[in-house]
């Protein structure tokens, strides 16, 4: 298995103070750490109590920002960028990858503490980036005392309980690369629920649930409120299908502990 865990869901938005007081105040998300740099992005991280994470790209100061680039493509406020895998060894993932036919994209192996490379959604079919990284340490330990990192959230912590991120829903058109990219290159388990829906799963982070579609990419972010990590099918694709998109995040969202969830 080259993936240990399904490790954030990273989101584009025009501020963290856009999309952040809903990750905490509706979702009770803690906040983890925030950088903000000179260059093309400045990320900051939402952690929930299962160890899952929601990650804020905001633009940075580089006028030519990708965050700024994806957005403005769209015109839109907010919209879902990539899911991060963490792996044990980067070049094993690059073989496994190669190996099963994708050439991954802004391989950067230069600093030994972050190592990433990315693979396009044209290639696997998921509709969304796909990142994976090595590293050892968070990101704020790897920062250290590096300007710009903000531990203190620039929003009052929530009065809400800690919640569970269980799940993560999307729609694909195409299985086979779907296939070869969770399960042949990240180790992904697989598990069928219904025709046409699959589980996959990795030992740490959220679970990923894949239902055909004719628009390929991430649908829903499925939290628990009361902290725990199961999850019904029926609630998932319900939030999946009928839950508004909610703007400042450019995804669904649902508290599964507020509707019908099997233990």
């Amino acid at each position: 298995m080259t993936a240990y865990s399904l490790d954030h869901v990273a989101l584009a938005v025009r501020s963290w103070t856009q999309g952040g007081p809903v990750l905490a105040g509706r979702f009770g998300g803690r906040w983890r750490h925030g950088f903000e740099q000179a260059g093309a992005f400045n990320p900051a991280q939402i952690e929930y109590a299962n160890g899952m994470r929601v990650e804020l790209l905001q633009p940075g100061s580089d006028p030519a920002s990708f965050v700024r680039r994806f957005l403005d493509g769209t015109g839109a406020r907010a919209r879902p960028h990539h899911i991060t895998f963490k792996v044990r060894d980067i070049r094993a993932s690059l073989g496994a990858a190669g190996a099963a036919g994708f050439e991954p994209i802004l391989v950067n192996l230069d600093f030994e503490g972050w190592q990433e490379a990315f693979l396009h959604p044209k290639d696997t079919g998921l509709g969304f980036l796909v990142q994976m990284a090595q590293a050892e340490e968070m990101p704020e330990e790897l920062a250290g005392d590096m300007p710009g990192l903000s531990l203190t959230p620039p929003w009052p912590e929530p009065e809400v309980a800690w919640a569970a991120l269980p799940a993560v829903a999307g729609q694909v058109s195409r299985w086979d690369p779907v296939r070869r990219v969770l399960r042949d290159v990240l180790g992904g388990a697989e598990t069928p629920l219904e025709p046409g829906i699959s589980r996959f799963t990795w030992p740490s982070g959220a679970d990923l649930v894949l239902a055909t579609g004719e628009e390929p990419g991430l649908r829903a972010l499925a939290f628990r409120g009361d902290g725990a990590v199961s999850w019904e099918l029926a609630d998932v694709l319900r939030a999946a299908a009928q839950e508004p998109i909610v703007p400042e995040l450019g995804i669904r969202v649902a508290d599964l502990a507020s509707q019908r969830v099997a233990g």
